[in-house]
């Protein structure tokens, strides 16, 4: 099966792209207001005014203070889509760009550009502002059906020591890999292996991406087998590829979209190597 197949009951549950630049004053109302007509044009119509709760640590001074533990809010501006599947969120320091209804990588990085140019035509100073990161973000909830294990659907070398020498029952597993991929870039796999609680999910997304505030937050669809009785264990696999600009270009200087479609092509390639021919064929 080739790597541009599409997988009609893929894992994919959400995705999201983010680009981190030098923190700008906060956006006046007029250019708010602006860039959600704007956004309502794009398919975003609901603007929910919300606060990110920023924590900070200091490190203990040479007298041997303890750390000091600082909780900022940081503003947010977030811009839904109908059914809660899609959202562009907007701080003074990052864009961000999130979905659940993931329908291939065309319709998801073309929907992304088009959010990149909108907000530099009409947020002053963006493309002045210099540029961190640019990440993109893919995870998959790896549900196996009835006749199905794990093992079936993910490569060998991608789980958790099984251990079976020593007695007890498994509770939790993880492997993590990051690779160098070059030009600044950096790619980090996150596998963990999870145990369903009297035969539901326990997890189904990274702690870093639950929502705090449910205003916020994205709808998930559910696939009609994760409501059967699990009775073996499920996985999460997290894929993030980020590029990291020491030189601090400005955001009007780059290539976003050669830079977008170069981090795609290796989470790509790391998902087709890692899933096996028995879970393409169960979620062709």
């Amino acid at each position: 099966m080739s790597h541009d197949a599409y997988l009609t009951q893929a894992p994919l549950i959400h995705v999201a792209a983010r680009i981190a630049f030098s923190r700008l004053p906060d956006f006046d109302e007029q250019a708010m207001e602006t860039f959600h007509r704007r956004l309502v044009e794009e398919g975003f119509p609901e603007r929910i005014e919300a606060s990110l709760s920023e924590v900070t640590w200091s490190l203990p001074g040479p007298s041997g203070q303890e750390p000091k533990r600082r909780v900022r809010q940081r503003d947010r501006n977030v811009f839904k889509g109908p059914g809660h599947r899609r959202l562009v969120e907007l701080r003074s320091d990052q864009l961000l760009f999130k979905v659940t209804d993931y329908e291939g990588h065309e319709r998801f990085l073309s929907d992304w550009f088009r959010v990149i140019h909108l907000a530099a035509e009409v947020l002053p100073g963006l493309n002045k502002a210099l540029l961190r990161t640019c990440n993109l973000r893919y995870v998959d909830l790896i549900v196996p059906k009835e006749d199905e294990k794990l093992q079936d659907l993910v490569s060998s070398a991608l789980l958790p020591p099984p251990l079976s020498q020593v007695q007890g029952s498994p509770l939790f597993g993880a492997t993590t890999k990051i690779l160098n991929t070059g030009e600044q870039c950096r790619l980090r796999l996150q596998f963990e292996e999870l145990q369903p609680r009297q035969g539901r999910l326990t997890r189904i997304l990274p702690d870093d991406l639950v929502e705090t505030d449910p205003r916020a937050g994205l709808s998930i669809q559910a696939q009609p087998h994760w409501e059967q009785a699990m009775q073996c264990a499920y996985g999460l696999l997290d894929i993030e590829h980020v590029h990291e600009a020491p030189d601090k270009p400005p955001l009007g200087d780059v290539d976003m979209e050669e830079r977008f479609r170069k981090l795609h092509d290796s989470t790509r390639q790391a998902f087709w190597g890692i899933i096996t021919a028995k879970a393409r064929q169960s979620w062709a």
